[in-house]
């Protein structure tokens, strides 16, 4: 008997389709699988986004933080009017105007209905991708941030590159202020002896706590050489200075002068110099290009005030098949921006060479 037009299967099972139907071209199922699996990534993956707030910003491409200035006291003496002593007031902001994308096509649907990895690894991939150009770009600015001196109305400078080399980043700021904290290390090859960059990072959070500004919140960034280097620092693990700071066989160190210690390999490399950032334009005078002095940072201090950020379209995945151009597109993006916000906030320790 021929089998040629008859059924080779009454029930087919699509595990794409919703309570096994057959319900044409587009499987749900795989989109919401895939869907998952990348803002999982993202969220699991980027340290800045767990560490910093964000603001979403709606109906506007601006965000805007309000900023007062200090106060003046006064003695209030027998029949003298007390005088009055005005505040300064002024805001810093960040404008959202570029959307990152990250972009897969697939020519033919049945990469997805037989390969089932091929779906997880485009995911992962895109979740890897965004998540290092999110940390890159907040790194950056960390790093810019404790670059920054603020200029007060009187004309007072504070903060940044004082009595060194390199040219401060300035901000306008009110009276009060502080600017960041920057430390270069005397000579070539300190940023990978364990004591002077251990030395280093509590002149840092000394300079830090000189501005009444407490460390307790912070987080220190460092670069995977500079971590390894500290590893080798006694003091820091050993029983005899340190409570359950570290254990060198399992590689661990957990603190510097009571701040969390996270290596990041997220900093920018001499190759970033010259380069433009996707999120750099004319209208925020090309903010997130990495300078000469950017990329020799090899620890950064921030605290969550540091930075201003705010999203305008968080993480957001979309599978969907183009019949004009007969291929599935697998899109993820999202639209940010960060700022240095209060740079007193923020150090790093740069070395030797920055000029």
């Amino acid at each position: 008997m021929s089998i040629v037009g008859q059924a080779v299967a009454n029930e087919q099972v699509r595990s794409g389709h919703q309570a096994g139907v057959d319900s044409g071209n587009v499987n749900p199922l795989y989109i919401e699988q895939y869907g998952g699996e990348v803002e999982h990534r993202i969220l699991k993956e980027s340290f800045m986004r767990q560490f910093f707030k964000f603001k979403t910003i709606r109906g506007t491409d601006t965000l805007t933080n309000d900023r007062i200035g200090s106060s003046a006291l006064q003695k209030v003496a027998r029949g003298i009017r007390p005088v009055d002593n005005g505040v300064t007031f002024d805001n810093i902001s960040i404008k959202i105007d570029t959307i990152v994308l990250a972009r897969t096509n697939e020519f033919v649907l049945d990469s997805f209905l037989s390969h089932i990895d091929t779906r997880k690894e485009i995911g992962m991939e895109h979740g890897k991708e965004i998540g290092k150009f999110f940390d890159e770009s907040f790194l950056v600015q960390g790093i810019k941030a404790c670059q920054v001196t603020n200029l007060d109305p009187d004309g007072v400078s504070l903060g940044g590159w004082e009595g060194l080399t390199p040219t401060n980043i300035v901000r306008t700021a009110p009276k009060g202020f502080q600017g960041g904290t920057p430390i270069v290390l005397a000579g070539a090859g300190d940023e990978l002896d364990p004591d002077l960059l251990e030395l280093a990072i509590q002149d840092m959070c000394q300079k830090i706590e000189e501005k009444d500004v407490d460390v307790s919140e912070a987080v220190l960034l460092m670069r995977p050489a500079q971590y390894y280097a500290l590893l080798r620092n006694q003091k820091l693990i050993s029983r005899d200075f340190s409570s359950v700071n570290g254990d060198y066989a399992k590689g661990d160190v957990l603190e510097s002068c009571g701040v969390r210690i996270q290596k990041t390999n997220r900093f920018p490399k001499a190759s970033d110099v010259g380069v433009t950032h996707f999120l750099s334009n004319a209208g925020n005078g090309n903010a997130y290009d990495v300078s000469a002095n950017d990329q020799k940072c090899v620890v950064c201090l921030l605290m969550p005030k540091a930075l201003l950020a705010g999203e305008t379209i968080p993480l957001t995945s979309d599978v969907y098949f183009d019949k004009k151009e007969m291929q599935w597109f697998i899109d993820s993006y999202l639209s940010f921006a960060v700022t240095p916000n209060r740079a007193e906030m923020a150090a790093g320790i740069f070395s030797s060479t920055v000029a």
